[in-house]
């Protein structure tokens, strides 16, 4: 599963008719996460009028997502703000937009256009970056076939190897990149004499 998030998030602003708009982002993998991000962002801008979020994640073949326009009327907030991220095509991302009024009403149209203005120019100033699920792997092999897997991981490209330990066998920790695994998985079961699943993770691209 590859997808695309923020790798590194820059805190905006913008002034719209003297209110203030404050954006947050940050690349989450789990619900947990995310709910997590958003209680820190409204914490620390607990005395802001609205504290307005969304996300999606992603959850095997799964999208879960969620928005909140706290307080404000409804569908000009949050609703934008997912909007936004999935204008940008972002998945694994919360975002929080905190707005301090100013005392001049904005109105449907300008809360709308002041909440998917403030996240995109948000994703606008933060690095992104494309990732990738992957699978690791702990595998034992004699000695007579581990130079040969270690020619296989210098040469192809999706294999990593991760960790080593030397006993009457050799035992290994190898990482393969989603896209390569029904291509190099083959291979390497070949010439193990064990190979367990541990986790998925995920590796930049």
């Amino acid at each position: 599963m590859k997808y695309r998030s923020i790798k590194e998030s820059q805190e905006t602003s913008i002034n719209i008719e003297r209110s203030i708009f404050i954006a947050n982002a940050q690349k989450v993998n789990t619900l947990e996460e995310a709910q997590n991000f958003i209680k820190v962002i409204t914490q620390k801008y607990n005395n802001a009028t609205h504290n307005c979020w969304a996300y999606k994640i992603l959850d095997g073949d799964q999208e879960l997502f969620h928005y909140s326009d706290n307080g404000e009327p409804s569908g000009t907030a949050g609703k934008p703000i997912y909007g936004t991220i999935e204008k940008f095509d972002l998945s694994n991302v919360a975002i929080v937009v905190t707005r301090y009024y100013g005392g001049v009403k904005l109105g449907i149209r300008g809360l709308i256009d002041a909440y998917s203005t403030c996240a995109e120019e948000l994703i606008k100033n933060s690095k992104l970056a494309e990732y990738e699920t992957t699978y690791i792997y702990a595998v034992r092999c004699d000695y007579s076939d581990y130079s040969q897997i270690l020619r296989l991981i210098s040469k192809e490209p999706g294999i990593y190897f991760l960790d080593q330990k030397f006993t009457e066998d050799v035992f290994l920790k190898i990482e393969i990149i989603e896209s390569y695994k029904e291509k190099i998985l083959p291979i390497i079961e070949s010439k193990l004499q064990e190979i367990s699943f541990v986790r998925t993770s995920e590796r930049e691209l």
